[in-house]
């Protein structure tokens, strides 16, 4: 279950957490619009990328004069069958109805006066889909099934269609023919080749062996777990006056940060409104679907080339950098939480391209210890220099911002880790050229 994580006792007591501040009543809104608008937005604008997006909340009232948006809704309406009524932008009680079963089945918040953005933009981008990429003719569905199957399609699980019909088949008498010597047929039969038996010789005479060629999933939920035993057993954390195994203390703090990033997307994954916590996860999953590229080259590429690609990524997405941020720190903990460490990769990644540098260090511990992506130690250098510098020199710090020594230990530990590594010495943090303006929800 999402939301429910192992924490000892020690653990909390060291980390100290200040509970954050409650958002504005509107923060779940946003952060709710934030994934379905935001993720299923970005999928949408990948095929056709003709139409501007817009955040909030469009608020449907009777007696309004016809409008676009409202022939628009209509229109889409009545092609999945909610039956608007005529389409002449006026927006009464017929419309409204529509919407709210519109609403229900795509299980947002039933109320046809109050239509958030996210649901329109969707509605939207599936009826432009059904109708001019030929959604329709694709899949043989019409009606609220090609609406469910345009979702499924973004979600990357199957488009279900319509089977041809099967064709009808003169009446005959059918013939099984073995291999061997030739069957006499007599006109009008249907023959049909029976299967040739497996040979034995198709394995090499062994069993078939469905793991010979599986890599086996690492856990980071049970790499903390036998971290902090062996905390407990030394008897606390390890400290710079007490730091004589700096792969112990960089294990610690990856799993104190990994703690403080699932408590932290709760908090928010505990304001959004209208959605399931699987609702949540589904999402998320086809937001890291999204990135798999971008983190196959976490282990490829050095940590300044991939942060500007990762910046063109996010500005390519034509989504609002509040709107990214949110989702990427809702689905950083669905990914801890999930032991998904793809998912955890890429949000991080995309958090680090929204201006938030200190997000780096967990990209280090991933590569350092193979979570999520290739061991690549020298890589992994790279991510923790630019993120302790970047704390050094007054970043906000994304996790424990209450311990200011955290980033000395960070450097003691890194530092000692790459002596005869080639570990960079600090330096100044280069900032991107291009960097994306951060825009904070209240939390």
């Amino acid at each position: 279950m999402i939301g429910k994580f192992l924490t000892s006792a020690s653990l909390v007591a060291a980390l100290a957490l200040v509970p954050a501040e409650r958002a504005e009543a509107d923060a779940g809104e946003f952060i709710g619009g934030a994934i379905i608008g935001g993720i299923i937005g970005y999928a949408a604008g990948q095929n056709q990328g003709q139409r501007t997006r817009t955040t909030g909340t469009r608020v449907v009232r009777p007696g309004i004069p016809a409008t676009q948006q409202g022939r628009e809704t209509q229109a889409a309406l009545n092609y999945f069958g909610y039956n608007a009524g005529t389409v002449d932008g006026q927006v009464g009680p017929g419309t409204r109805s529509a919407i709210e079963r519109y609403q229900a089945s795509m299980g947002y918040p039933v109320n046809g006066r109050e239509f958030a953005s996210y649901q329109f933009d969707f509605l939207m981008d599936a009826y432009y889909w059904a109708t001019q990429q030929g959604g329709a003719q694709q899949t043989g569905l019409s009606g609220q099934s090609l609406l469910f199957a345009y979702r499924n399609s973004l979600q990357g699980g199957p488009v279900q269609s319509v089977s041809p019909a099967p064709q009808v088949q003169q009446p005959g008498t059918t013939v099984i023919v073995n291999p061997g010597p030739q069957t006499p047929v007599q006109p009008g039969t249907t023959v049909v080749a029976a299967p040739a038996a497996p040979s034995a010789g198709a394995t090499g005479g062994q069993l078939p062996n469905l793991f010979a060629n599986s890599q086996p999933r690492m856990s980071l939920a049970n790499a903390c777990n036998a971290v902090m035993l062996q905390t407990s057993s030394n008897g606390g954390y390890v400290t710079l006056a007490t730091m004589n195994d700096p792969g112990q203390a960089l294990g610690e703090q990856f799993c104190v940060a990994r703690t403080y990033a699932m408590a932290r997307g709760e908090e928010l994954m505990g304001q959004i409104t209208g959605l399931t916590q699987a609702q949540i996860a589904e999402q998320c999953g086809a937001f890291s679907s999204m990135l798999s590229g971008e983190v196959d080259r976490v282990s490829l590429i050095e940590q300044a080339a991939l942060t500007a690609e990762m910046q063109e990524f996010a500005v390519g997405t034509g989504i609002a950098p509040g709107d990214l941020a949110a989702t990427s720190r809702v689905c950083l903990a669905v990914g801890y939480a999930q032991d998904d460490m793809r998912m955890a990769v890429g949000s991080a990644l995309m958090l680090v391209a929204l201006g938030e540098p200190a997000y780096g260090e967990l990209l280090g511990h991933h590569l350092r210890e193979g979570f999520g992506t290739n061991s690549r130690r020298d890589l992994a250098m790279q991510w923790y220099e630019a993120s302790i510098s970047a704390l050094e020199q007054g970043a906000e710090p994304a996790f424990m911002p209450g311990q200011p020594e955290r980033p000395a230990l960070l450097r003691a530990a890194t530092m000692q880790l790459g002596q005869g590594a080639a570990m960079p010495q600090p330096v100044q943090a280069q900032q991107p050229a291009a960097a994306l303006p951060t825009f904070r929800v209240n939390q």
